[in-house]
């Protein structure tokens, strides 16, 4: 009978019997979670510029989120994400189209501020803090650079208007800022001419104009987390009222212990008037009002007195346990480790450390390459090889045949820096003579091409040859096996002279 009751129990607690969820019930547990069922796009374009302006904000003035943002930026970009071209039997080609590339690097910014992997930077940062970020290609002539004639530009999610929705002819439409066709493909974006919210050129009559550009001159860098969301949500959503909320209950904290230090005593009782005294200094019988709370001020309240200490409440052992449970929660939304965003390391041992910075290196991994490399590393090598071409700056054979041959690229992600170098190391060479890994997936993961690392090895050897030196690093000296016993120096060998005497004298002895 308990049992029956039980389950009646929790029948009537989920709402009665249309529902087969309990997660989906009406009772008393779950009375007040009524979450709107409007698609993501409705939510973030009545949502998006307020989550943004908020964002935005947090980053600059709450240390949290603003480290949050720096660190999954360094993670990601680091010093850059350098392209490796797959093409195969073209060495010279390859090469000199990567040098093209590298050189086309230090003007690909339409500011002229940075580089392109400063650039990576920057839209990291915008794409993690704002949910999105734009990046216009912008064509230029071939007078105007010294290298492929195109830049690019980046543009804030400010620049598309959230709330722009409109039905065009021909069966286009506009959603969010955005042209689709009619089968739902992206057509162009209608960017503002100014930034809404920005200082705007004196005497201007087209601040509030719109600029309908291509979809092929935009790269859309943002994270669509769910099923046709089309515009970004800033990754500091989730937890944004819980960062402002410890913001403020910081704020008051501080507030708190700076009103305890003061250490102000009252003197209290009956008599003259005590907020006043009579300072007549000018001659003017004028009462001066007495002086507030400082430390170790005492407050004349009147005749009769006693003396009473001001003593605050004290928060006691919660706040350091509150502080840091909240703190955990906020990180694990930022899908940063608690110990990088804060930089707090003694709340756990060295295998706890490890293990979060790999779990976040994991998430990193995936997010460079289902987002930053695809929507933004990619397109921009593919507009660079068309635009060599084009400009006859790249000799490429059969491109016009087949472009996608010469578009293939794998893009490597900055390294990332041993967490115990003596056994990581030693794994990885195990791996490689184990027949379980290769040199060029071992060297790719640190960030480089292990073409150009046998390149530049092979260089050195013949160079420290030339020159007469040698190394222990370069194979001409075999290294000693493990255990043997050091080798004599050179003084102490004999050399053949020695030898030759020693023989003369044991053939001597056997004459005799």
């Amino acid at each position: 009978m308990g049992v029956i009751s039980r389950v009646m129990s929790a029948f009537r607690l989920n709402g009665g019997g249309n529902n087969s969820f309990e997660a989906a019930g009406t009772g008393r547990r779950l009375r007040g979670f009524n979450p709107s069922r409007n698609h993501v796009n409705v939510a973030i374009a009545a949502a998006g510029p307020t989550l943004v302006a908020r964002a935005r904000w947090l980053y600059e003035n709450d240390g949290h989120a603003g480290n949050a943002v720096d660190e999954w930026t360094s993670a990601a970009v680091g010093d850059g994400i350098k392209p490796r071209p797959r093409f195969k039997n073209k060495k010279e080609k390859k090469a000199a189209l990567l040098d093209l590339f590298w050189r086309w690097t230090e003007e690909a910014d339409a500011e002229g501020l940075t580089d392109y992997y400063g650039l990576q930077e920057k839209i990291a940062r915008e794409a993690y803090m704002a949910g999105e970020c734009f990046v216009r290609i912008r064509s230029r002539r071939r007078s105007d650079m010294w290298t492929v004639p195109f830049q690019l530009q980046m543009l804030p999610t400010e620049m598309l208007d959230m709330a722009f929705t409109a039905s065009l002819p021909g069966g286009n439409f506009i959603v969010a800022g955005i042209e689709f066709n009619a089968i739902g493909a992206r057509v162009a974006y209608h960017f503002w001419r100014y930034h809404p919210n920005d200082v705007r050129p004196p005497n201007t009559t087209k601040a509030r104009d719109r600029v309908r550009v291509p979809a092929a001159e935009v790269l859309h860098v943002f994270d669509g987390r769910q099923g046709g969301q089309i515009r970004g949500v800033p990754r500091v959503a989730r937890v944004l009222v819980k960062i402002f909320g410890l913001e403020v209950y910081d704020d008051a904290e501080i507030e708190r212990k700076k009103t305890a230090a003061l250490f102000t005593a009252f003197l209290i009782g009956r008599g003259d008037n005590p907020i006043t005294v009579n300072d007549d200094v000018d001659g003017d019988d004028e009462d001066t009002p007495i002086a507030g709370m400082e430390p170790g001020a005492i407050i004349d309240l009147g005749m009769d007195k006693d003396i009473k200490f001001s003593s605050p409440a004290e928060v006691g052992g919660s706040y350091e346990a509150f502080q840091y449970r909240t703190t955990l929660k906020i990180f694990a939304g930022l899908g940063v480790p608690y110990s990088i965003g804060t930089g707090d390391m003694t709340k756990g041992n060295f295998s706890n450390v490890r293990t979060a910075i790999v779990a976040f290196r994991r998430r990193i991994s995936q997010w460079q390459n289902n987002t930053l490399i695809f929507q933004l590393c990619r397109p921009v090598w593919i507009a660079f090889v068309e635009r060599a071409v084009m400009a006859g700056m790249a000799d490429l054979p059969g491109y016009d045949t087949n472009p996608t041959e010469y578009w293939a690229c794998d893009h490597l992600p900055p390294r990332q820096e041993w967490l115990d170098p003596a056994k990581d190391i030693k794994a990885e060479k195990d791996a490689i003579s184990g027949g379980l890994k290769s040199r060029t997936q071992s060297v790719a993961e640190r960030g480089y091409d292990r073409e150009d690392i046998d390149a530049e090895i092979a260089e050195e050897r013949a160079a420290a040859k030339a020159a007469g030196l040698v190394f222990d690093t370069d194979g001409s000296v075999p290294a000693p096996m493990p255990g043997a016993p050091p080798s004599a120096p050179d003084d102490d060998k004999p050399d053949d002279d020695d030898d030759d005497k020693a023989d003369s004298e044991e053939d001597m002895k056997n004459a005799a």
